[in-house]
């Protein structure tokens, strides 16, 4: 099985998408290659097997010659019947190309740290999770409203579209990050107690007991499962 990762990330540290590589690389029989959006390092989507798009410290409602390629390649996933996995920037740039930018917008409230996630619908992806669980979240902006077509799978206090699904094609987008590691985790608070933003982080002393690592593994491997 041929994973694309498509890294999206900015800030030349977290180029490779490495947490979500890691998880994708746990699946019996795949090979993950991982390829640069924002470096407009994009191959042919007929390659591959499964698609996971990254996050990224990126606006949704930016433009730039990198991002109308990005899309042309989920366009092209989508055209294709590709399974594809959007994480938080993926989320939203899943959104973008099915409705545009008009159901995008800056959330009233940004998330990052621990969040409380609560399913609302049965789906593949979120199979084997409790209804509600910790996980983590980095976000000022959020889909705010979904097309038709996409199924509302979960929320958050905070973010109404925490997970979505478009009709019952293994197409989805997730606004948080099960991903994320505890070292990374506890990386991110450090960098955003820096920067004093947002000023509301989501309970920054309790890593080590929210911290979950079958969450992120249960949901790659669910979306890698699925045919």
């Amino acid at each position: 099985m041929r994973i694309l990762v498509i890294d999206n990330t900015i800030d030349q540290t977290s180029w490779g998408s490495s947490e979500i590589s890691r998880l994708a690389a746990k699946a019996p029989g795949s090979t993950v290659y991982v390829r640069r959006a924002p470096h407009e390092d994009l191959p042919s989507i007929s390659k591959f097997d499964k698609i996971i798009v990254s996050g990224s410290k990126t606006s949704c409602l930016e433009e730039a010659p990198w991002i109308t390629k990005l899309d042309e390649a989920i366009k092209q996933a989508l055209n294709e019947n590709k399974a594809l996995l959007g994480v938080c920037y993926g989320h939203q740039a899943l959104n973008r190309v099915v409705s545009g930018t008009d159901k995008l917008r800056r959330g009233q409230e940004a998330e990052f740290g621990w969040t409380e996630i609560e399913t609302v619908a049965e789906s593949n992806l979120l199979n084997g999770l409790p209804k509600k669980f910790y996980t983590f979240s980095a976000h000022f902006e959020e889909v705010a409203e979904l097309a038709k077509g996409m199924r509302h799978l979960a929320r958050s206090k905070d973010c109404h579209i925490q997970a979505c699904q478009l009709e019952t094609r293994p197409v989805y987008g997730i606004q948080f990050h099960p991903e994320r590691t505890l070292e990374g985790a506890k990386f991110t608070f450090a960098e955003r107690k820096k920067l004093g933003t947002p000023k509301i982080l989501l309970r920054p002393n309790d890593s080590e007991k929210l911290f979950d690592s079958t969450v992120g593994e249960k949901i790659f491997l669910n979306f890698v499962a699925e045919s």
